[in-house]
């Protein structure tokens, strides 16, 4: 549940009319939430939302297979935007958080999700929902806590760089780099490239800085 002194304003922008009334009705339960405006059309879209001056954008992935989010940020670069996707893809939601995107929520969700996305980017977070639990701090072990070099090494993959060129990039050797990555793996029980973007969101190492 939101808590604030006055509702969150919020604004929706979706192409699909159906969609983004559904989305308003649910969000017209919330009493902390205030839906200030809504487009279904990308036509002036930067326009209308920064007269609208929402605390949260709240826009679906494209219009008519065009991605808007780019420009919108580019516009607006201090605007907080919740993007809504059809479908998880982590290559593309990695690469919008990091471009300054502060969430990614799919449409198949239930509204709590949009509610607690919408909690996560208000209070200076990022968020991906994902069909996978997010990893916490919490969810390290006892005394397993990351060294600078490990955090560094997990930065550079989660951006989307290979152990080769996240090792070139800090002036170390892959065979290190590879050690590295290991050891914060085995700290943070993690696997794959998917589970460290998802923990590099948790510790807020994409969020845009105004």
């Amino acid at each position: 549940m939101l808590s604030s002194e006055r509702p969150a304003r919020i604004f929706l922008a979706d192409e699909h009319p159906i969609f983004l009334a559904g989305l308003r009705f649910c969000l017209a339960e919330q009493p902390n939430i205030a839906v200030v405006g809504e487009a279904h059309s990308s036509a002036d879209l930067a326009k209308v939302i920064e007269k609208a001056a929402p605390d949260v954008a709240v826009v679906g992935d494209d219009f008519n297979g065009i991605s808007v989010v780019e420009s919108l940020l580019n516009d607006l670069p201090s605007q907080r935007i919740l993007v809504v996707a059809e479908e998880l893809d982590n290559a593309r939601a990695h690469r919008l958080l990091a471009f300054g995107v502060r969430g990614y929520v799919l449409k198949q969700s239930p509204v709590s999700v949009v509610c607690k996305a919408i909690t996560t980017v208000l209070r200076g977070g990022s968020f991906l929902d994902s069909p996978h639990p997010l990893l916490t701090v919490g969810g390290t072990r006892r005394g397993s806590v990351l060294t600078e070099r490990e955090k560094e090494i997990l930065r550079l993959i989660a951006l989307g760089f290979s152990i080769r060129e996240a090792a070139a990039r800090i002036g170390i050797t892959k065979k290190s780099a590879e050690t590295y990555k290991a050891r914060a793996s085995s700290k943070l029980s993690i696997e794959s490239r998917q589970q460290i973007v998802q923990y590099a969101i948790t510790q807020g190492w994409f969020q845009s800085h105004d």
